[in-house]
């Protein structure tokens, strides 16, 4: 068996090994569309290592996904196969592609271990920092098969930020006063520097919002990306709220200056902190996120700061 990255001419062994783990109720529906997968693989936008044996069957995968401009990467959507379990190649797997993502020259990545595998959460904050708690991120059924542990409620996730070396991207955040505090706590926990800036005082805002809106169908989320925040953001914000999916959130920049207007507008919405993840995109991100009764408000969190989420976001919430 060989530690590889992953090519193009491998997106059927890539889809084949998340059918056979999962049939076809895997949350990210990139690893079902072939061509889809192989043009990614193709431009980098996503980068895989596999665990490969001598038929070309892949017995293991992680990726790395790339946005433009990112200070970090993002790893995930890990898959084992059965037969191949208590080997350790998930971990085989995992070093190889943060080798990988320091040769491109990232300090960082972000990642989102579930808090139904304990394990995973206690070994993510070994050498990372949870900055984030995704309620309602992890669909009910996979495969089917309801998963007793959420009790057919839906399952969250942590938001880990793994530094992989010295950082050193100080820049200017623009911070909400809300949630001010709480990540310029994170920030300090984590070591990334910071110019904070309250963004409750910005003079002005633009007439017209720059938003995108996209939608993971297998995983029933929507998200807002709200690049910039204008007066008129209030009913993009109504669109997103009366949306049917389980999962919704809002990603706000950092980077602009009048978000702080439109965390005030989602707050009075219902939305509540979903976490910091720094250097998601060209800038910081805020996620907030909004709750429904298909969501597990008690998810089996662990860590220290996992848990003091959770009790905020319980407290937000009213539960």
């Amino acid at each position: 068996m060989d530690i590889k990255r992953l090519t193009p001419n491998q997106a059927t062994a890539i889809s084949d090994c998340f059918r056979r783990v999962y049939g076809d109720s895997y949350a990210n529906e990139i690893f079902y569309d072939l061509e889809r997968l192989s043009e990614a693989l193709e431009n980098e936008s996503l980068c895989s290592v596999g665990a490969v044996v001598d038929d070309g069957r892949i017995l293991g995968h992680m990726a790395m996904t790339i946005f433009p401009g990112a200070h970090h990467a993002e790893l995930g959507n890990t898959v084992v196969d059965p037969d191949a379990r208590g080997e350790g190649i998930a971990w085989r797997i995992g070093d190889a592609l943060t080798d990988w993502a320091k040769e491109k020259g990232f300090e960082g990545y972000l990642h989102y271990p579930t808090t139904d595998h304990h394990i995973m959460q206690q070994q993510s904050v070994k050498r990372g920092f949870e900055t984030g708690l995704m309620l309602g991120y992890i669909p009910a059924e996979t495969d089917g098969k309801v998963n007793e542990s959420t009790s057919r409620l839906r399952g969250a996730a942590t938001i880990v930020f793994q530094p992989l070396a010295p950082l050193h991207h100080e820049e200017r955040g623009f911070l909400p006063k809300p949630f001010a505090k709480l990540i310029q706590d994170l920030a300090v926990a984590t070591g990334v520097e910071r110019d904070w800036i309250d963004s409750s005082t910005s003079p002005s805002m633009p007439s017209v919002s720059k938003t995108y809106v996209t939608e993971f169908l297998k995983r029933d989320l929507i998200r807002l990306e709200a690049e910039r925040v204008g007066s008129d953001f209030v009913q993009a914000l109504d669109q997103l709220k009366q949306a049917p999916h389980a999962c919704k959130q809002i990603d706000f920049r950092l980077s602009d200056e009048a978000n702080g207007r439109g965390v005030n507008i989602a707050i009075d919405l219902g939305f509540v902190f979903c976490g910091w993840l720094p250097g998601y995109r060209d800038s910081d991100v805020l996620r907030l996120q909004l709750v429904d009764h298909r969501t597990d408000l008690n998810p089996g969190v662990v860590n220290p700061v996992g848990q003091r989420l959770s009790e905020l976001l319980g407290r937000e919430i009213g539960v």
